[in-house]
């Protein structure tokens, strides 16, 4: 014989007004009594989980979520006349002082949304039940009131931008920020009492964003339930307090403070049957929204009121991008550029809350800087055993909770594809992000890895136009550009004009297109007090046949030098030259952008993308030597020209290339699902130039 089960609807504001018509839901309390079913509280529901008393009738729960002042006015009086029975959860600071009130008292009635905001924003609680309402709902109407947190707080639960603080954002928003800014960003909402969620940060007038620890959030949620289970139990006098959550959304560290905090059961929008053994601290109920009708209650009815369909029917919740773990891993043992924004990506991370952790060769020259920054470090010994080193790495995915995985280097972007494999056939999803910052032609594979992943990143839009031209899906290619960590006292600039070039020796560099040039400058005048430093050449004598033995000499070569002390090169340098053949987005350009240098870049890749000819730099086609020497004299003998240029270009770095606008860049991609519209815009450099 198939067992019984209790259907538990839940309801907000039933009024014209919000969307929810009194006429339908006074059908739906017809159907119920139509059908048979009678209206049981809280508390016996608990008595029925608990084994206390049986289901030996046709029991349905009628649960009220927030007490919108509509409930007193319309729902009420109709439970009333049907010998029904409620049971309204209240938001204890939304909880007024006052006199009951009839219709004639309510001057207006807003939608749920609008009350929400007046009561977030200015304390204004006038449509919500107050306390005399709440009480007598209580002991003249023998109804049940239980709490609904303090102020249902909610969170951004990832940074998926949905729009700006408009006034057409979710309500939950107003309980975020402060106040009401239309400039500042609006993301996916959630229930704080669920997800640790990332919360705004303001600094010298600009925002930033932190996910708050488990600990943070324990203790938010303790202090939360405290306050409330006091001011309902002051109203309702009742042995047993009973809870539900914002949203019906909930985990395990919300569980174990609500218990903590004395609540006898909690109240989700889990879908399951309620009978004997189903958990009193997650009783199982079915949203009813403002178009469902009578036949929809109907259904719902004979659903969960049998244990089986009940049970068939489940709906679980479970938390959705949910992202508070990253895990880098890179094949590299080298301070390349690909490994130094691993390294600046995992501390955007952790400057927003995120935990990181980096799978590393030993020895790697990374190890050191990431440990110092915090970053748990795990070492992989074999990178060739791509099927070994891939189940090393799921089984730390596993270990360590990770939901995203973002790869760098070649070896890498394999090993991750098959951990994903192995991972979600042990149960374990996450996100996997392969970084691009070449604009070289790609693996023939590389649409495919894109989708067994979520996707490349790269770190210009000229790197994902070259992937989508080999194939790539416009939405498996997201840009995010690369940051750089500045400020810090720098030393002062050189009194000589100097002039810096910094790369390698490598073809697509161009580092004899920059010797070239600087022969044919001084070929054309001696530019006497005029510096030219190459960072990153071993030996100028391989340059004979680009320039001459006297050009050789005037050229300063330190070679390959740690990267704090090339920084400090280009802090005491004027203008920074790129002759690359081929590139992205090089780094040294950022870092050269906040230093205040002027800059002259071949077109190359994506430089164009953050320089504006004459404006904040200089373009030249690539290997116009020629074209380079002429812009290198302009910019020495125009030094007010220069000075402004790097002015706008420590201006544009710190704007758009800072830690902070990386992390709102990369979490909105971490955060992002497979239907949504890639990150592709360009930086507002032409609209910071007009300020």
């Amino acid at each position: 014989m198939l067992g019984k089960s209790v259907p538990v609807f839940c309801y907000h504001a039933v009024c014209e007004e919000d969307g929810h018509s009194p006429a339908v839901f006074a059908s739906h309390l017809d159907m119920m009594l139509e059908m048979g079913f009678k209206t049981i509280t809280a508390a016996h529901l608990f008595e029925i989980c608990m084994g206390r008393k049986p289901i030996d009738d046709k029991y349905v729960v009628l649960t009220f979520d927030d007490c919108h002042i509509s409930n007193w006015i319309n729902v009420v009086p109709m439970l009333e006349e049907r010998g029904m029975t409620g049971v309204f959860f209240a938001v204890s600071d939304f909880i007024g002082q006052g006199k009951i009130r009839s219709r004639a008292d309510v001057s207006e009635m807003l939608p749920m949304r609008e009350s929400f905001i007046k009561a977030l924003s200015e304390n204004d609680n006038s449509q919500f039940m107050n306390e005399a309402e709440l009480k007598a709902l209580v002991h003249d109407k023998g109804m049940e009131v239980y709490a609904h947190t303090c102020r249902h707080q909610g969170c951004f639960r990832d940074m998926r931008q949905a729009c700006n603080f408009t006034d057409q954002a979710h309500w939950s928003v107003w309980g975020i920020y402060r106040k009401h800014d239309p400039s500042l960003p609006v993301f996916s909402y959630g229930s704080a009492f669920a997800y640790n969620g990332f919360w705004p940060q303001f600094r010298k007038g600009k925002v930033s964003f932190k996910r708050r620890t488990d600990d943070e959030r324990r203790q938010f949620i303790r202090e939360d339930l405290r306050r409330c289970y006091d001011k309902i139990k002051k109203i309702n006098n009742s042995r047993r307090q009973f809870f539900c959550w914002p949203w019906g959304d909930f985990d395990s560290i919300g569980l174990q403070e609500a218990a903590a905090a004395g609540f006898e059961g909690t109240f989700t929008l889990e879908r399951s049957a309620n009978m004997l053994g189903t958990d009193p601290m997650r009783i199982n109920r079915i949203g009813v929204g403002g178009s469902k009708d009578a036949s929809w209650i109907k259904k719902r009815l004979l659903m969960y009121s049998n244990e089986a369909s009940a049970m068939v029917c489940f709906k679980f919740f479970s938390k959705r991008n949910d992202v508070g773990k990253v895990l880098y891993i890179t094949d590299t043992d080298k301070l390349s550029g690909g490994s130094r924004q691993l390294i600046n990506s995992a501390r955007a991370m952790l400057m927003s809350g995120v935990g990181v952790v980096a799978v590393l060769m030993p020895g790697s020259k990374l190890i050191q800087e990431l440990e110092e920054m915090g970053v748990e470090v795990i070492l992989l010994d074999d990178f060739k055993n791509m099927l070994a080193a891939a189940a090393f790495l799921a089984h730390i995915i596993e270990e360590h909770q990770v939901d995203v995985v973002h790869t760098y280097h070649n070896r890498s972007v394999k090993i991750g594809c098959i951990a994903k494999g192995l991972s979600m056939l042990g149960g374990r999803k996450f996100k996997l992000f392969f970084n691009r910052g070449v604009i070289y032609k790609p693996n023939p594979l590389a649409p495919l890895f894109s989708l067994i992943g979520d996707g490349y990143i790269c770190n210009s839009a000229k790197s994902r136009e070259v992937l989508l031209k080999h194939g790539v899906l416009p939405k498996r290619a997201q840009v995010v550009y690369n940051s750089f960590v500045g400020g810090g006292r720098k030393p002062k600039r050189s009194a000589e004009t100097t002039i810096i070039y910094v790369g390698n020796e490598g073809h697509a560099k161009g580092p004899d297109v920059f010797i070239k040039s600087v022969d044919r400058l001084l070929a054309q005048d001696k530019c006497d007090g005029v510096r030219f430093i190459a960072v990153g050449l071993k030996d100028l004598s391989e340059y004979r046949s680009a320039a001459s033995p006297t050009t050789l000499e005037r050229i300063e070569c330190p070679g390959y030098i740690p990267h704090e002390e090339v920084v400090k090169l280009l802090a005491t340098s004027h203008i920074y030259v790129m002759s690359s053949r081929q590139e992205s987005m090089p780094n040294t350009l950022l870092e050269a952008f906040e230093c205040g240098l002027a800059s002259i870049c071949t077109k190359a890749g994506g430089t164009a993308e953050l320089i504006r000819d004459g404006v904040n730099g200089l373009l030249c086609e690539v290997e116009d030597s020629e074209a380079i020497a002429k812009s290198m004299k302009k910019l020495i003998e125009d030094a007010e020209l220069r000075s402004e240029m790097g002015r706008l270009n420590r201006r544009i770095v710190r704007s758009f290339m800072s830690t902070t606008a990386k992390a709102k860049a990369l979490l909105g991609v971490y955060s992002s699902y497979p239907s949504d519209e890639p990150a592709i815009s360009l930086p507002d450099i032409d609209g910071l130039i007009k300020k």
